[in-house]
């Protein structure tokens, strides 16, 4: 499908030297440690997993081993993505007095730089949505940790907890459950958290502005735990769903972190002869829970387990 452009202007000769757009949400889930990231992945990255037990046995004068030992892997494959966009020079060239009287003449670089820095901030959007909620049916995504956790055998029916809508009347009392829910072990970890959703962020602080909280969350913005377990917000999140697990067991994985930020500007006046400007990125990304066993989420219904 073509690219399609929608040009509205009010120029009345003046030059325009900054730019705006809506704001976009940057990966939120990278930035807070809500995922770990891993690149430089070419197809597949296997992230092995060993298990033990009944190791521990009275002690006898003879060495008799025991216990059982599983290993086996996770596997993170990357799928190839695209931006490839088009421009015409002649719908810029009026507005952006820094580009020259020639109709060959190359995008004003500041307008090239904002392209650049759009395009980055659109496609970070994306992922981060993409990290939660993306669906492989759909172009563009790959299935997101909401979608995999839809039919994940490993997942505990424990840790599989029915989630309402939320609201800030009852965001304490449904984080309890996930609190609740976890065994001490997972509890116990030192880097065990859970992952909330903007709406969730909100309702929270609201609840504790509510509360009193020593004016924290009214006058500014305070650290979020809660019950000292922290909170990540990740933006990506559906509106009513949380996850609750430590560090280092849900991935995202891009072929390479390079990739992931480059965004190539190609004039094609040289090439083709045209007036048209061509806007590329590349990359590869997907995801992988390394130990769904460990995994509570709250709001998913998992047909798998």
């Amino acid at each position: 499908m073509a690219t399609t452009e929608t040009i509205s202007s009010n120029y009345a000769g003046e030059a325009a030297s900054r730019y705006f757009s809506a704001v976009l949400k940057e990966p939120t889930s990278i930035v807070n440690g809500g995922v770990d990231l891993m690149d430089g992945i070419r197809y597949k990255w296997n992230l092995p997993r060993v298990n033990l037990s009944g190791l521990i046995a009275d002690s006898t004068c003879d060495f008799t081993d025991v216990g059982t030992i599983t290993r086996n892997e996770r596997v993170l494959t990357v799928e190839e993505f695209e931006v490839n966009t088009k421009l015409c020079k002649s719908n810029y060239r009026p507005t952006f007095d820094k580009m020259a009287a020639s109709a060959h003449a190359g995008l004003a670089s500041e307008f090239a730089n904002y392209l650049v820095s759009l395009v980055g901030a659109e496609v970070a959007e994306s992922r981060e949505n993409t990290i939660w909620q993306g669906a492989a049916a759909t172009e563009g995504e790959f299935n997101g940790f909401e979608a995999l956790f839809t039919s994940e055998a490993l997942q505990p029916t424990g840790y599989e907890i029915a989630g309402t809508t939320l609201t800030k009347a009852n965001i304490v009392a449904e984080l309890e459950k996930v609190i609740d829910a976890a065994s001490s072990a997972l509890f116990s970890k030192e880097s065990f958290a859970i992952r909330i959703s903007t709406a969730a962020y909100k309702f929270y602080i609201q609840a504790q502005a509510a509360l009193g909280a020593y004016d924290a969350f009214n006058e500014r913005r305070a650290g979020l735990t809660f019950q000292g377990v922290p909170l990540i917000h990740c933006s990506g999140l559906s509106d009513d769903v949380m996850f609750a697990t430590y560090a280092e067991n849900l991935w995202y994985g891009v072929g390479s972190a390079g990739d992931a930020q480059r965004v190539d500007v190609i004039d094609q006046s040289p090439l083709d002869g045209s007036n048209n400007v061509n806007v590329v990125m590349k990359w590869a990304d997907g995801v992988v829970c390394a130990n769904p066993e460990d995994v509570i989420t709250y709001g998913i219904t998992n047909a798998g387990n």
